[in-house]
């Protein structure tokens, strides 16, 4: 029978490469939803994202790969457990709030854009986001704070060991019921799943009766609705990956203790459960590249600058945001300007007072 130790080195070597892929991703992420790419008050909560999963993963490598790994003597793996469970787990569930916490922000802005249209300019806006964003990490600071106790680290023989001190659920029940399950609960889960259920599901029938308008609407129109759709994928699969931590945390609160403590196979559940949180962190990436041409084309500026930054796009149509647009001659006659969508190529005369604006989808 496989014991609990077995496992978690089995989980490390599983955990090791997503991590790595994770943080490359979201790294190229940063970068396409940097300053001189962004074009909208998405990009800034994307970029933002980004940052909080580099954190997260950063902080997880140890926590979940780095310390099982077969690398360490027994007196150097005692010291990077113990001091690894004091002082990273509590910064990675910083890292963790964070996150979820700027999802919910995403999601409700994604509201006002597409059902409350009209309120863009009063709530979408840099400043208030920054505010939003600056009140995410201290809501995560403080109410992660208390984890830094819920460790101590012992010295026996020269090695050193953690014990569980606050998260003992016989001696400290009270911090057990009330931070370990209640607050967790609802900060953790409920309050972030409920505003994010509802706004999505609010989205989703807008979208529905807006899609009979689509041969309507303008390309920035549609280009939001593009951008809607990638980001209703990202909280969906965001809120499948979390809902079996969200039922674990339920069914701990009660029985009144740690199920993974007291089960080897709940043990390895619960573990399964956390590998697909980082999944989701290490994922979202491939999310953006699939469905944001604006974002594809960033990426693959990075290895065809040329191409992609002062030229043609990939079908070989002249990029309206190149700095050398065509010039208009000085007697005014029209020049035929190429409009490149993804699905269409516009034909369109132009005049002196024609304005080229910039055609963007974050």
């Amino acid at each position: 029978m496989m014991d609990s130790m077995d496992f978690h080195r089995i989980m490390a070597f599983v955990y090791l490469p997503t991590i790595l892929i994770g943080l490359l991703g979201n790294l190229l992420s940063l970068y396409a939803y940097s300053r001189k790419n962004r074009k909208s008050m998405v990009g800034f909560l994307l970029y933002s994202l980004s940052v909080s999963d580099i954190f997260l993963l950063v902080f997880a490598l140890p926590l979940f790969s780095i310390m099982y790994l077969p690398i360490w003597t027994d007196e150097q793996r005692s010291f990077v457990v113990a001091y690894t469970a004091k002082y990273v787990y509590p910064l990675c569930m910083m890292a963790k709030t964070c996150s979820l916490y700027i999802m919910v922000l995403i999601t409700i802005e994604r509201w006002i854009a597409v059902c409350r249209p009209l309120e863009v300019q009063i709530w979408c806006r840099y400043t208030t986001s920054s505010y939003s964003i600056a009140a995410i990490i201290t809501f995560a600071v403080v109410l992660n704070f208390a984890r830094f106790f819920e460790f101590e680290i012992e010295y026996i023989d020269g090695l050193a060991f953690f014990r569980r001190d606050l998260l003992d659920s016989e001696k400290h029940w009270w911090y057990f019921m009330f931070y370990f399950i209640i607050i967790s609960i609802i900060f953790d889960y409920l309050v972030p799943f409920v505003i994010m259920f509802v706004a999505n599901m609010l989205i989703i029938s807008e979208l529905r009766r807006t899609k009979k308008e689509r041969s309507l609407m303008t390309i920035q129109q549609q280009k939001e609705q593009n951008t809607t759709v990638m980001l209703l994928v990202i909280t969906i699969f965001f809120g499948f990956c979390h809902f079996f931590s969200m039922a674990l945390k339920l069914a701990e609160s009660f029985v009144g203790k740690f199920l993974t403590i007291q089960n080897i196979y709940l043990e390895m559940l619960g573990e399964i459960f956390n590998y697909l949180i980082i999944i989701h962190t290490a994922s979202t990436f491939f999310i953006y590249y699939m469905f944001s041409e604006k974002f594809r084309q960033i990426i693959k500026g990075i290895w065809k600058p040329d191409q992609y930054r002062h030229g043609s796009l990939p079908d070989g149509t002249l990029n309206i945001t190149d700095s050398k647009k065509r010039k208009i001659n000085r007697h005014g006659s029209s020049t035929k300007i190429m409009y490149h969508t993804e699905a269409t190529i516009i034909h369109k005369p132009a005049s002196l007072k024609t304005r080229y604006s910039r055609i963007s989808s974050e």
